[in-house]
Order: structure tokens, then C-alpha cells, then sequence
């Protein structure tokens, strides 16, 4: 029972770890995007009829919020704790303002909704209760002679 439990712990640390680099992947390509759009602005600029990127910046942005979505939601489903389920909303009002902001009054509903997680986040979440957790898998992801402190295992200078 204990193996198939250090396999999970094992294998949760791997998504995470995937996740984690998918993350700074998207943000590396979104980057690289928005420096080919700037390219084309600037030779637009100088009257000059060259398109570089012809997909419009506003599918990027759908593509990358679906993609980091996505990536939001494995992260809810291997954490299983209430901030990361207000991640997962978080991402979704701001992809719904962005792609599809239509209308100031939906502009201002959305800015309220953040503001309400963000609010729920901080004031109702009880955020140590849960990485507490998350520094028991870390842990017990760990070899047995290492521990977050140091090496040897005395975590209080014992």
C-alpha cells in the first residue's frame, strides 16, 4: 500500500513539474508573438506592406487562455484544494473579458468577479491549511535522507 502511495506522490510531483514548464513554454511563445507583432506594427509604421504573422493577435490570445485553462484545470484536478479551483475561475472571467469583452457592463461585471476571488482568496480561503499539505508531498516526494530544511533529517535543528 505504502509503494502505490509513493508512486502517486511521485507521480503528482511529475504534473506539476509538467505544468509548471508548459506554463513558462506558453508564456516564452506568447512573448515571442507579441515581439513578431510589434515587428509588424512597426512596418506598418513606416508604410512598409509586409504582413509577418497573419493570425490576429485576438486568436492568439483565445489559443493561449484555452491553453492555460487547460493547464489551470489538471492543476485543480492533482491539487484538489479550493485555490486552485479559484484559479481555474480566475483565468476563465479574465479569458471572457479579453477575447470576448463586449460591452463596458460585462467589462465591469468581470472586473467585479475578480475582485470577489481575489476577496475570497484572501479573506475566506484558509490557504495554510493547504500548504501545509502541499509541504507533506513535497516531503514525502523527497529522498528519505533529505528534508526541506536540510540534509539529515532534524528539521528543528534537533
Amino acid at each position: 500500500m505504502k509503494n502505490i502511495k509513493d508512486k502517486g506522490t511521485i507521480l503528482i510531483g511529475l504534473l506539476e513539474k509538467y505544468s509548471k514548464f508548459f506554463e513558462v513554454a506558453i508564456a516564452f511563445l506568447l512573448l515571442a508573438v507579441i515581439t513578431i507583432k510589434l515587428v509588424d506594427v512597426f512596418l506598418v509604421l513606416i508604410d512598409v506592406d509586409i504582413a509577418i504573422m497573419n493570425m490576429e493577435f485576438e486568436s492568439v490570445l483565445t489559443l493561449v487562455f484555452n491553453l492555460v485553462i487547460g493547464i489551470e484545470f489538471t492543476k485543480m484536478l492533482i491539487k484538489h484544494t479550493p485555490e486552485t479551483v479559484l484559479d481555474v475561475l480566475l483565468f476563465v472571467i479574465a479569458r471572457q473579458m479579453v477575447v470576448h469583452g463586449e460591452g463596458n457592463f460585462n467589462i465591469l461585471l468581470g472586473v467585479i468577479a475578480i475582485i470577489g476571488i481575489f476577496a475570497t482568496k484572501k479573506y475566506l480561503v484558509d490557504a495554510k491549511k493547504y500548504r501545509d499539505d502541499e509541504l507533506v508531498l513535497e516531503e514525502a516526494s523527497l529522498a528519505p535522507h533529505e528534508t526541506l530544511e536540510g540534509e539529515g533529517g532534524a528539521k528543528d535543528g534537533k
